[in-house]
């Protein structure tokens, strides 16, 4: 049944609430990664490219990983990091104690947590190393859903959004991304208006 006014209203007051405690929360950090493929479609997905930066977007570990197999074109379209430019990084079990270090004790904030942490964590297990001891973690896209207030008739749901580009750098880099989710908080929050910024959407491809 499609929210009463009332009920749209709620839904951005309480999102708009968790943008600002987010902010105001030091232990916030925002994740964010580029990756082969899907795991709806391969299992064997890995990260290529994983960001994370603290609540002021400043980049607490930002790198290219080099991952188990070559990626396909298709996926190398999309995200624009090719075979050549990650042949020389370290794979993800090489730094998995330093990404664990800087996510410990942070509450952690992804666009897409259900996509972004579940596999971040799934690659912690398939390497055998310890998973980072959080102290919790949501997600900006339910979130800015709710703060949008567009309902979806088919989920019987808030609609997802599409991340807009308000980093003002490329998309579909995981730094970049990180900072636009960030900008999407403030945005929540209050702290600058959205015309303000370049707002091209970013597909997730979900």
């Amino acid at each position: 049944m499609k929210p009463t006014d009332t009920e749209l209203k709620q839904a951005k007051e309480e999102a708009a609430k968790w943008a600002q405690e987010r902010l105001a929360d030091a232990n916030t950090v925002i994740c964010d990664t580029e990756t082969t493929g899907l795991p709806s479609k391969d299992p064997d997905t890995e990260i290529c490219q994983l960001s994370i930066t603290d609540g002021k977007g400043k980049p607490l570990f930002s790198m290219l990983l080099k991952p188990n197999k070559p990626m396909s074109d298709e996926v190398i379209g999309i995200h624009g990091i090719t075979n050549g430019q990650v042949q020389n990084q370290p794979m993800f079990h090489q730094v998995a104690k330093v990404i664990s270090f800087v996510l410990e004790g942070k509450h952690v904030v992804c666009y897409n947590a259900s996509f972004d942490v579940k596999l971040l964590w799934s690659l912690f297990k398939k390497y055998d190393q310890p998973l980072p001891k959080i102290a919790g973690a949501s997600c900006a896209m339910d979130r800015y859903s709710e703060w949008c207030g567009e309902w979806s008739e088919k989920k019987q749901d808030w609609k997802w959004q599409k991340l807009p580009n308000l980093s003002g750098l490329p998309a579909h880099d995981a730094y970049s991304d990180c900072l636009s989710t960030l900008k999407v908080m403030e945005l929540m929050a209050g702290e600058f208006r959205h015309e303000d910024v370049s707002a091209d959407e970013i597909d997730l491809n979900f």
